[in-house]
C-alpha cells in the first residue's frame, strides 16, 4: 500500500509540472495561431491548449484579441478553404469558430448555437452571395438586386459587432466592404460587362486605348461638337443622342453575353466605356470651357 502511495504522489507531481509547463509556454508569447489552424487543433486534440490553472476555454476571449485577424481579401473573390463541395463546384468552407461546413457564400456560420459571420468563401463571385447563385449574365432583376443587397449588408454591417472579439469584428468590416463593391459593380451595366468579361479572362481597363478607328473618330467629333456648342439647347441634343447610343450599346451586352460572344461583348464596352466620358463631358460643359474626353 505505501509503494502504491508513493507511485501515486510521484506521478501526480509529474503531471503538474507538465502542467506548468504548457501554461507557461502559452503566457510565454510564442504560441500564435491563426483562424484556421487554432480551430483545426481545437478539432483535432478535444482538450483544452493549455494545461494549469486555465484551460483554453476560460482564456478564449483573451486568446482572440492576440489572434492576428483575417486578411483583406479581394474583390473579386476570396481565398478561404474549406472541405467538400458546395454550390456550383466550389468547396464548402468550414466554420473558423465551429468547423460547420457551409456553403462558400454563406454569410453566417448556419450553425444556430454558432452563427458566427464568415469569410467570403474561396472562389465566390459577387453573383453567388447577391443573385442567389445563378450564372453571371449580363441580365440581373435590379430589384432583387436591392433586396438582397440591404439584406446582406445589415446581417455582416459592423456595427452589429462592435461589441465582439476582433476576429468578428475584421470580418464585419471585410464582409460588408467586399459586399459594397459586389453591388456598386453589379447595378452598374459598365462594370458589369467589365466584371463578367474579367470572370471570362477577358480583363478590360479604363487606360485600354481605341482599338476601332471609327469609334475614335466618332469620339472626335463629339468632342469637337461639345467644345463648340454656345447654347443650352445644343449640349440638350448632344446628350440626348448619346443616351440613345447607350442604351443601344446596353441592349447589344445583353444580347452578346446571351450568346457568349465575347469577343463582341468586349468591343461594346469598350464603347460603352468611352460613350460615359462623353456623358461626363456634357455634365461638365460651360461655353467656351475646354472639353477633355481621353482615349
Amino acid at each position: 500500500m505505501f509503494k502504491q502511495l508513493l507511485l501515486a504522489q510521484r506521478q501526480y507531481r509529474q503531471i503538474s509540472a507538465l502542467g506548468r509547463r504548457r501554461h507557461a509556454y502559452c503566457q510565454s508569447g510564442l504560441f500564435s495561431a491563426s483562424v484556421g489552424s487554432l480551430a483545426h487543433s481545437r478539432t483535432a486534440s478535444k482538450r483544452p491548449l493549455c494545461i494549469g490553472r486555465q484551460s483554453y476555454s476560460a482564456r478564449l476571449p483573451h486568446r482572440q484579441q492576440q489572434l492576428q485577424p483575417p486578411q483583406r481579401q479581394r474583390h473579386d473573390q476570396s481565398g478561404g478553404e474549406g472541405e467538400g463541395e458546395g454550390e456550383g463546384g466550389s468547396a464548402n468552407k468550414a466554420c473558423w469558430h465551429c468547423q460547420q461546413q457551409n456553403s462558400p457564400a454563406s454569410l453566417l456560420c448556419k450553425n444556430e448555437k454558432c452563427a458566427v459571420i464568415q469569410a467570403v468563401g474561396k472562389g465566390v463571385n459577387y453573383y453567388d452571395v447577391l443573385l442567389a447563385g445563378r450564372p453571371p449574365s449580363f441580365e440581373i432583376d435590379a430589384a432583387e438586386l436591392r433586396r438582397n443587397f440591404l439584406r446582406s449588408q445589415q446581417a455582416v454591417h459592423p456595427d452589429s459587432f462592435s461589441q465582439r472579439g476582433q476576429i468578428e469584428r475584421r470580418l464585419a468590416e471585410v464582409q460588408s466592404s467586399w459586399i459594397n463593391h459586389a453591388y456598386a459593380t453589379l447595378k452598374d451595366p459598365l462594370h458589369r460587362a467589365q466584371y463578367l468579361l474579367k470572370l471570362r479572362g477577358m480583363e478590360i481597363g479604363e487606360a485600354d486605348q481605341i482599338a476601332d478607328p471609327e469609334l475614335l473618330m466618332e469620339i472626335m467629333d463629339t468632342r469637337e461638337e461639345i467644345e463648340e456648342a454656345t447654347t443650352d439647347a445644343q449640349i440638350a441634343a448632344i446628350k440626348a443622342r448619346n443616351d440613345a447610343n447607350i442604351a443601344a450599346v446596353t441592349t447589344g451586352l445583353a444580347s452578346a453575353f446571351g450568346s457568349d460572344a465575347l469577343s463582341r461583348a468586349r468591343q461594346l464596352t469598350n464603347r460603352l466605356q468611352y460613350l460615359r466620358r462623353v456623358a461626363q463631358a456634357v455634365h461638365v460643359w460651360e461655353p467656351g470651357k475646354p472639353v477633355v474626353i481621353s482615349h
